[in-house]
């Protein structure tokens, strides 16, 4: 089946909320958001397709948020914040879930970090989702990271908070959206919608101190989503396709897909192992934060911190060493070894493993904008870094490999406490738990016999 561009018609198709319309909201409202795309003779676009809508953040009942509030929003995952998971299925075939991306604005924070560049984001992606990104905009910019949340110090971040959050007191003044849904499926170019019986997509809200911190938040802070819609790019069959189509009792989608598995770290020397049955597993990354961060208004939920400094990172799949044939080591050149902290920020850059990291998404030679870099990693405060682990399994071929069992990660880590007080601490010897959160990057193929169901091939 031919499906050049020349014989075939583009269309752009808006789609409200299959579940209700007007305001959506994790505590003050309708926290889910449903979308159905009708079985059509078309493909979806899905790297085109944007949720779009606007958005309205109140720091306690109906009062929004001033400038000398301290409140913000992650600086990467911007309005992606506000997403918990996502949901994607077959309409026709409904006990077929295709894809669901648990986590969601912490892998969004991930893949925009390693994939654009601080320019970039302060462009496009501000556009489109409100990410300013970590790193300087140019060289003249010498206040681009700031962890004050007020942002007073950090004219980018300052003026990003005022086009987004602050004073949007009506629904005309809400801030607009429209943000890509970052899920392996709609990373593809062509979704077969007459093959699949259209599909549904679910969005689940955020909780509001996951996507909001800073110390002026009340209690009652909540948000609100005003008149959510699903910009999706169709590309239509021609009559020839059409008929081609219905002569064939079954066809093939191949699609990649996300799972994420969340771990805890509570060992200096600890073995995160995983349980995966997966034919084609191509990739796994992972970001982590203190478990004490986490719905905690004080602190950005979704910053993606280095564990309390890891030193050693091994991969086994079923207990051999896999994909590496050795163990990923952090070397450190300053300090005597008496104080954690310096050896942490004066560490080298960890290059092997921030290198297999990056290759989660790409080859490495082939990433020219990125925000993993020197002045994301050294010497600066730990939330705005964009650290992670994570390796490619299959490098050569990039089809994957297959995984009936166990996937184990030996770590080891100092598990540093970020609370630590210098003046009562000053060797940073106390210790806390890390959240690891894993996704896992697949490819899928289906198999689908027209009337009657789906079989994974």
């Amino acid at each position: 089946m031919s499906n050049s561009p020349a014989s075939q018609v583009k269309r752009y198709m808006r789609l409200s909320p299959s579940n209700g319309s007007g305001s959506f909201s994790f505590t003050n409202g309708n926290p889910v958001i449903k979308f159905s795309v009708a079985d059509t003779n078309a493909m979806l676009v899905g790297k085109e397709m944007r949720f779009c809508g606007k958005i309205i953040i109140f720091k306690t009942g109906t009062t929004t948020i001033a400038h000398t509030d301290v409140i913000n929003i992650d600086r990467v995952a911007g309005l992606q914040s506000f997403i918990s998971s996502v949901s994607i299925g077959s309409r026709r075939y409904s006990a077929n879930v295709l894809e669901v991306v648990h986590n969601y604005p912490r892998l969004c924070s991930t893949l925009y970090a390693q994939s654009h560049s601080p320019k970039g984001m302060r462009t496009q992606i501000f556009n489109e989702h409100g990410g300013v990104g970590k790193g300087r905009f140019n060289e003249f910019d010498q206040k681009a990271l700031q962890s004050n949340a007020d942002g007073n110090n950090d004219r980018t971040l300052k003026n990003a908070r005022n086009s987004v959050i602050i004073n949007r007191t009506t629904k005309a003044n809400g801030f607009e959206f429209a943000l890509r849904l970052n899920t392996g499926l709609l990373m593809n170019e062509a979704i077969p919608l007459n093959l699949l019986g259209g599909l549904e997509i679910t969005i689940n809200l955020n909780s509001n101190f996951s996507a909001l911190y800073g110390s002026a938040l009340a209690s009652d802070c909540s948000y609100q989503i005003l008149d959510p819609y699903l910009m999706c790019p169709l590309l239509y069959l021609n009559q020839a396709q059409i008929a081609e189509s219905n002569q064939q009792p079954q066809g093939s989608f191949s699609f990649m897909s996300y799972q994420s598995l969340y771990s805890v770290l509570d060992s200096t020397d600890q073995s995160v192992v995983h349980r995966l049955n997966s034919r084609n597993l191509v990739s796994v990354i992972q970001n982590y934060i203190p478990i004490k961060y986490l719905n905690n208004k004080a602190y950005n939920g979704q910053a993606c911190w280095e564990a309390g400094g890891i030193d050693n990172v091994e991969f086994h799949k079923d207990g051999v060493r896999y994909p590496l044939e050795y163990n990923l080591t952090v070397n450190k050149t300053v300090g005597d070894g008496t104080n954690q902290n310096e050896n942490l920020q004066n560490s080298d850059l960890n290059p092997a493993i921030l290198w297999n990291s990056l290759s989660t998404v790409g080859s490495v030679k082939d990433i020219n904008r990125s925000q993993v870099i020197p002045e994301n990693l050294k010497g600066i405060a730990k939330e705005d870094g964009v650290y992670t682990t994570g390796v490619s399994w299959d490098k050569i071929s990039k089809v994957g490999i297959n995984v009936n069992g166990t996937l184990t990660y030996d770590i080891k880590s100092k598990l540093e406490d970020p609370d630590n007080d210098d003046s009562t601490n000053p060797n940073h010897t106390l210790t806390t738990s890390y959240a690891q959160y894993s996704f896992y990057l697949s490819k899928n193929t289906l198999m689908i016999n027209k009337g009657q169901g789906i079989t994974v091939m």
